[in-house]
């Protein structure tokens, strides 16, 4: 059995470490975790890179930003050890002995988190043909904090993890079957994470074992998915063998004619297909259609004002957003044969858009559902019925926590060493 009661949690960007601590407090029931502080290194490897960190006080926490060059994942794991000790988060670094690690991608390989090993690492780099833009950071931080805390245990917690619920006739793609057999193209979803957090919040919520939930979860932020849950496991989910699949983005297309590719390659001088992706990745979406923005807010703002020279392109981008948010709703539905406990909205903007949140119910005509004004204007900490009781099934928006996830499962897999 561990002695020391700190677990930190990790989730690593190209540029970006970001950070959380929790303590653990044992008792004869379960554990609890409060999270004692969080943080963000950013610009890593570019001049000027930051670093920030909240340290809790209560129920509030007190920020510190320091501006230093930080050359790479490994003087960004020391500064996030530094800061920790320099704000008396923890001790010395004898406090950490237990690191989880958010991993992305999995593929087939990795159907539940595990506990870091040779194989393990092996196994995400092997993944990495499939998620190029996330596993290596990943891999970066681990290796980084590996060497600057040896003696730490590591667990990866993977996005894909959760959807390997879903049903063959959902998960394949209508291409030749052995790109399946052979080289593994088909639906692997991601925010499983967060989707586990809501699913857990809802049965708590509703009263209701996680094995009897059906519900339709949109996790709507920068990056957007849905996914339908029957009987608390995945059934259907909007992102596809990469997270470009699916909704309007911020900046990525969502689903497209794949032929687009091809097409632009033929008549845009200098086009590759690893141009066009990335136009896909990173100059579509909400950005994209609106050419403005890839922020919502930003394209909110701009959709409002009559003088702004994007005005019209941002309506536009807001109206597709919402129709596209809509369309796989009711597709979802159709999927879980109407018998749905619960929608729920969560993340950035799911969370915290009211605008979009009606819009989409607006937007929604074949199914019965209606808000309440007032509520999804409220202010919430943690959860909220927004539905009218007139509603087909109950609305919630509810603030999502991929950390405390990640914390449980490391706690759970490292108990005994």
């Amino acid at each position: 059995m561990l002695n020391h009661n700190k677990i930190l949690v990790i989730n690593a960007g190209s540029s970006s470490i970001k950070f959380q601590v929790f303590r653990i407090d044992e008792t004869k029931h379960q554990p609890t975790f409060t999270i004692l502080g969080k943080g963000l290194v950013e610009r890593i490897g570019i001049k000027d890179s930051n670093f920030i960190i909240e340290v809790a006080n209560g129920n509030d926490f007190t920020k510190h930003e320091v501006v230093q060059d930080i050359k790479d994942h490994v003087a960004g794991a020391q500064a996030v050890i530094a800061g920790l000790i320099k704000y008396q988060v923890i001790a010395n670094f004898d406090d950490i002995t237990r690191i989880g690690h958010r991993m992305v991608h999995g593929g087939q390989k990795f159907n539940s988190s595990m506990v870091i090993d040779k194989t393990v690492v092996s196994g995400i780099d092997s993944c990495i043909p499939l998620a190029p833009l996330h596993n290596p950071p990943a891999l970066k931080g681990l290796s980084a904090f590996q060497k600057l805390i040896p003696h730490a245990h590591h667990v990866a917690v993977f996005d894909t993890s959760f959807h390997t619920t879903i049903p063959q006739e959902k998960f394949l793609y209508s291409v030749p079957y052995e790109w399946y057999t052979d080289h593994e193209v088909r639906r692997y979803g991601f925010h499983g994470i967060s989707y586990r957090y809501i699913l857990e919040k809802l049965a708590i919520v509703m009263n209701k074992p996680q094995t009897k939930v059906n519900a339709i979860v949109c996790h709507l932020g920068n990056g957007a998915s849905i996914c339908a849950i029957k009987d608390g496991k995945s059934y259907n989910t909007s992102m596809g063998l990469t997270p470009l699949d699916g909704l309007i983005m911020g900046s990525r297309s969502g689903i497209i004619d794949p032929s687009i590719h091809n097409y632009m390659c033929d008549v845009k001088k200098d086009a590759t297909i690893a141009s066009v992706t990335n136009d896909l990745n990173k100059a579509s979406g909400l950005l994209g259609i609106s050419q403005h923005s890839s922020d919502l807010r930003d394209v909110i703002a701009a959709s409002e004002d009559k003088n702004h020279p994007k005005y019209i392109q941002s309506q536009l981008a807001i109206k597709m957003f919402v129709q596209r948010i809509a369309n796989y709703i009711v597709q979802y539905a159709n999927d879980l044969q109407n018998n749905i406990d619960a929608l729920v909205f969560t993340a950035g903007i799911g969370e915290n858009s009211f605008i979009i949140r009606d819009l989409i119910i607006n937007e929604i005509k074949i199914l019965t559902l209606k808000l309440v004004d007032s509520k999804n204007r409220d202010k919430y900490d943690d959860f909220l019925l927004i539905s009218d009781k007139q509603s087909q099934f109950p609305i919630y928006k509810i603030k999502t926590n991929e950390e405390i996830i990640i914390c449980q499962d490391t706690y759970n897999l490292l108990i005994s060493i």
